[in-house]
């Protein structure tokens, strides 16, 4: 990677050597606007010294037609009459000479912003600073401590002190009681149905272990297994990166690649790790963790990727079947069958179109087994807040940062409708402390016997699990050491492992607290219900699990909120506070509320995390990714579940962050401060606002904007029909004669269909009021409809274009050339600055293409994670 980054540095030169070049010579063809000057009122001299300058310029930024209005082949023609024709209007002629000098102008304009931007990224590859964009973005726990003169020392340290708690955990072993936990394993699995489901899982189990290796690789699946590696190659080192991706261009090599596989497979049971051990080294995540990661062989690589899909998909489809069984626990499945028949009748709708019943397929989809890949091209990342996964077509890419804020609109929308059915709500979360480096080896292999897992897969585990290990960082000894605990960080294998332990916690939770969910995305724990008994019973039930596996809850991330009903007398919640991100749960008004004193903690570091950076493009990189980290946070694009309110807490914190940064600079935003600095390295102050904002690929910074994401979102509920509709269902959370008109309607149609049907007529009476209050958050079509509603995303205001606009889109030579087929947030940014960006530099690009290398600025852009490792 050092080679590629000497590359991109020399390809670099050599172009701004040729921009160096052309921009001399084009200053010296500008002269002859001040030579047009001095001819005065001489139009048509002026226009034909300018018409010769046009045609002699042969380099970047040449062009036949000027401004798509004035062709030079055409003006040659129209000089020619004007010289001879006497009634030949001079407005023609002064009108030639403003396009002709605005043109010169504007052109010379973009060499400077080309020449400028040349310079920027020079600067920025020469800094260091994309190693700083990216890996000091802290973690939502907390900002670092520190000054800014010991920013590099920090790291250090912090990597030092985790490192050791790392090794603290993995190498040393926890003792489990296996006999305990096979105990409580068989206790959760007790009863008729419970019986039967678990012999048919451990059946179907055997028949998979003595299956699994009949099937042997081809082409294509070892493509899709590459591919997949790739995309979550945390694993992988630069190196066997570039080595995966040169498999894939060779047909040759992937043909032998797919032999060894399928002989190594073969001889699994004879597998073991190298006796030198595993490299591993402590990595920094962008959230500011650091996480040990192992470099092994690339074969080993790919064959523990295989097998771990192998077995997510198959633990996905056994613990599926659980979840569909009569054993899982469920609201609807708990009514006796002659009630859900008369509720049938009387509603002329089954179960299926109630909240109880959209909860429970949101939950199948969206969080149970969130983590297993449900298919052999599927991946699911650890981390989505920061990771950045490369996608191919053939692998299919879950989104953790979507499944969490899911997770978050999900608990906000649940606390508003028990606060409207129950008035009442309680809500936990937690996760594990150092979850995947202190699962006890015993706990996962006791767990997969349970579920029939073969002797022969039990000992390849066995194996995987206890890897020698040999740190290679600042301070490693080189020592091997055989792990004892916990599982490797990145592989699909390892995920698999950690799930199986997890699931017996889903399980026991659904069986032991009345059918209550546990969302969970790998470690991270909400419970939520409107009876808090029901939650600290589910709680308990947790501690005793963990307990049994070795597991301890981390009581940073723990708490618990009870709202309204006189709840908090239940003792058995745990303390703390209920925190997503950097959002904490409000128990009086019953709300997320952004936690200031996070916001001030975070200001703090990202002042200093830009003053740490030598070069602008490295200071606009920090801060992109400091707002979207932020943003993602606060709980990214706000949902209609959380209020007008919200959305101006939002705004007010994003204001507020803008004049905290920049205060000490006599500016109040990004652009200001930029401004400022480009003055003072390049001498350049005239640059318009729209070119801050604009794209790489135009020439522009690409600094983002949060104002523009948080301004974007739709107000006036009156404008359209769809939000009249959707202010209308959410208003039944508010309005107790919505409940009442919903009723008589029903009532109505059941004595209708009652008296026309000779069979209905010797039926029951319409339920009560009361009763049908009742149903609202189980059967109700109407709730149903507007729980839903609470979900969607506040749509945005899309910004139109102008005649001029349309004209600039379509002559620009990015894009497709319409402006519908553009994103909301670049008609934003088009709509906004177009006009001042074409007034300023005659063309929405402000830096042609040819003249300095925006695609190696992207590919280094891109790759830049990888590049700094």
């Amino acid at each position: 990677m050092a080679s590629f980054n000497k590359t991109v540095q020399f390809i670099t030169s050599v172009k701004l050597q040729e921009l160096d070049r052309q921009y001399k010579a084009f200053q010296t063809h500008a002269n002859v606007l001040e030579e047009a000057h001095r001819l005065g009122d001489n139009q048509i001299a002026r226009v034909e010294l300018l018409l010769k300058a046009m045609r002699t310029w042969s380099g970047a930024l040449s062009n036949k037609v000027i401004k798509g209005e004035l062709d030079l082949d055409n003006l040659e023609l129209w000089l020619r009459q004007a010289r001879r024709d006497p009634g030949f209007e001079k407005e023609n002629l002064r009108r030639w000479v403003d396009t002709l000098e605005t043109h010169i102008r504007q052109t010379f304009r973009r060499f400077d912003c080309a020449r400028l931007f040349g310079n920027l990224f020079h600067e920025w590859l020469s800094s260091g600073d994309s190693v700083v964009a990216k890996s000091t973005i802290p973690d939502a726990a907390g900002a670092e401590k520190g000054s800014e003169t010991d920013f590099v020392d920090v790291g250090r340290k912090e990597k030092h002190e985790q490192k050791e708690r790392f090794m603290s955990f993995v190498f040393q072993e926890r003792k489990v009681d296996t006999d305990a936990l096979h105990s409580y394993l068989t206790d959760i699995f007790t009863g008729k149905d419970a019986s039967k489901t678990l012999k048919q899982t451990r059946e179907n189990m055997k028949l998979f272990c003595e299956n699994i290796l009949d099937q042997k690789l081809d082409y294509s699946t070892l493509s899709n297994t590459i591919n997949g590696l790739l995309a979550e190659s945390g694993s992988l080192s630069d190196e066997g990166v570039a080595t995966l991706r040169e498999f894939l261009g060779n047909t040759s090599i992937m043909t032998e690649l797919t032999s060894v596989l399928n002989m190594r497979l073969a001889s699994i049971e004879t597998w073991s790790w190298p006796a030198e051990g595993i490299p591993v080294q402590m990595r920094r995540h962008l959230n500011g963790k650091y996480r040990a990661f192992t470099d092994p062989d690339i074969i080993d690589s790919l064959l523990f990727h295989y097998l771990g899909l192998v077995w997510q998909v198959k633990l996905k489809e056994l613990f599926t079947a659980i979840f569909n069984s009569k054993t899982w626990k469920t609201t609807i499945s708990s009514t006796p069958d002659k009630e859900q028949e008369r509720l049938r009748r009387q509603f002329n709708y089954d179960s299926q179109n109630g909240i109880e019943s959209y909860r429970h397929r949101v939950f199948q989809s969206d969080f149970f087994l969130c983590t297993l890949s449900g298919t052999m091209s599927e991946v699911a990342a650890y981390d989505g807040g920061d990771a950045e996964t490369q996608v191919t077509d053939e692998v299919q890419a879950k989104s953790p940062a979507r499944t969490k804020q899911k997770l978050l609109h999900t608990v906000a929308t649940e606390c508003q409708l028990n606060k409207r059915l129950h008035a009442k709500h309680a809500v936990i979360c937690s996760d594990f402390e150092w979850f995947g480096p202190s699962l006890s080896h015993e706990s996962i292999l006791t767990v997969f016997k349970f579920f029939g897992v073969t002797n022969k897969w039990l000992n390849f585990f066995k194996k995987f699990l206890a890897a020698p290990l040999r740190f290679t960082d600042e301070g490693g000894s080189g020592e091997v050491r055989v792990r004892k605990r916990g599982t490797p960080f990145s592989y699909t294998l390892s995920t698999a492992c950690g799930e199986v332990v997890m699931f017996i916690m889903d399980f026991a939770i659904n069986q032991r607290a009345d059918g209550i969910r546990l969302y969970r995305m790998h470690d991270d724990l909400w419970l939520f219900d409107a009876d808090a008994s029901k939650c600290a019973r589910a709680w308990k039930e947790m501690n005793t699990y963990a307990n049994l596996v070795g597991l301890t809850f981390n009581k940073e991330k723990t708490g618990s909120a009870c709202v309204g009903g006189g709840q908090n007398s239940v003792s058995d919640l745990p303390d703390g506070d209920v925190k997503w991100g950097f959002l904490k749960f409000d128990q009086v008004k019953g709300r997320f509320a952004i936690d200031q004193a996070q916001v001030d903690l975070h200001i703090v570091e990202l002042r200093r995390q830009l003053a740490a950076t030598k070069s602008i493009i490295g200071w606009v990189n920090a801060y992109n990714k400091y707002m979207a980290f932020l943003l993602r946070n606060f709980g990214g694009h706000p949902a209609q579940c959380f209020g007008r309110d919200h959305l101006n807490d939002l705004l007010d914190t994003f204001s507020r962050i803008q004049r905290e940064l920049f205060k000490d600079f006599g500016s109040n935003s990004a652009v200001n401060y930029l401004r400022g600095v480009i003055q003072q390295r390049f001498n350049i102050s005239d640059l318009p606002e729209g070119y801050f904002y604009f794209p790489v690929n135009t020439g522009g910074l690409e600094l983002k904007n949060p104002f523009v994401e948080l301004c974007s979102v739709f107000e006036d509920t009156d404008k359209i029909s769809a939000e009249k509709t959707l202010r209308k269902r959410l208003e039944i959370f508010e309005s107790e004669t919505s409940d009442e008109e919903v009723y008589e309607t029903y009532k109505k149609e059941w004595e209708k269909r009652k008296s026309a049907s000779y069979l209905l007529s010797t039926l029951e009476e319409f339920m009560s009021y009361d009763e049908f209050l009742s149903l609202r958050g189980i059967w109700i079509r109407e709730w149903a409809t507007m729980y839903g509603a609470a979900f969607w995303e506040r749509p945005r205001e899309i910004a139109c274009a102008t005649p001029m606009i349309n004209a600039a889109i379509q002559s620009a030579k990015y894009g497709s050339g319409q402006f519908t087929a553009l994103s909301w947030y670049e008609k934003w940014l088009v709509a906004l600055y177009g006009d001042q960006l074409v007034e300023k530099f005659g063309a929405l690009e402000i830096v042609d293409s040819n003249l300095i290398p925006l695609g190696l600025v992207e590919l280094f852009q891109n790759s830049r994670i990888k590049l700094d490792e």
